[in-house]
């Protein structure tokens, strides 16, 4: 095996003298050999961190099934009815909401900012009350299997820094995703 012109024969042989290495066959081994002992940091820190992992509890749940569905229809037109919404379509949307913050570049130029509810219908399904709306026709039949988390909340009015904050728990990228963390908590 050569490394930068530097034969194992050319390191290993007796009679040639410290000067006959030249500098690029020196880093050249130099590197591989501290090339190996980080390899060998790392594999081993890989298995303390595989022996430390330990769950409090066994996972209760088997599976699950998450949808995060970026770029599908408004979850406002599907299962988050909101009557107060529809109430006041077309006013103005306040300062209060907003609070100054900056606007996508879709809607910034817009001298007007107006509400805008569903204009699809929506009815109570289930013995739960799941509202769903009139696209979902089929999912309304299973409306009782659902799990609908309406308590996500978030201060970003754009979409991407609070699809981050959907994933991540915050809306600064960075921290671990709902996936890891349903990884960690029902094993891989």
């Amino acid at each position: 095996m050569t490394f930068s012109r530097c034969t194992m024969n050319q390191v290993s042989t007796v009679d040639r003298t410290a000067n006959a290495i030249n500098r690029r066959c020196f880093l050249s081994r130099f590197g591989m050999g501290v090339g190996g002992f980080a390899l060998a940091d790392l594999q081993q820190r890989q298995q303390a961190f595989a022996e430390t992992i330990r769950r409090d509890h066994a996972p209760k749940a088997k599976r699950v099934i998450f949808l995060f569905q970026a770029g599908a229809p408004s979850q406002l037109d599907l299962l988050d009815y909101k009557p107060l919404l529809k109430e006041k379509h077309g006013t103005e949307l306040p300062e209060e909401i907003r609070r100054g913050q900056r606007l996508t570049s879709m809607s910034g130029n817009q001298a007007s900012l107006p509400l805008v509810g569903s204009p699809f219908k929506f009815a109570k399904h289930g013995e739960c009350g799941h509202w769903l709306s009139e696209l979902l026709p089929h999912t309304a039949k299973i409306a009782d299997e659902l799990c609908v988390v309406r308590s996500m909340h978030t201060e970003a009015i754009n979409h991407g820094p609070a699809a981050t904050h959907v994933q991540t728990g915050s809306q600064f990228p960075g921290r671990p995703s709902i996936g890891a963390w349903l990884s960690y908590g029902l094993g891989t």
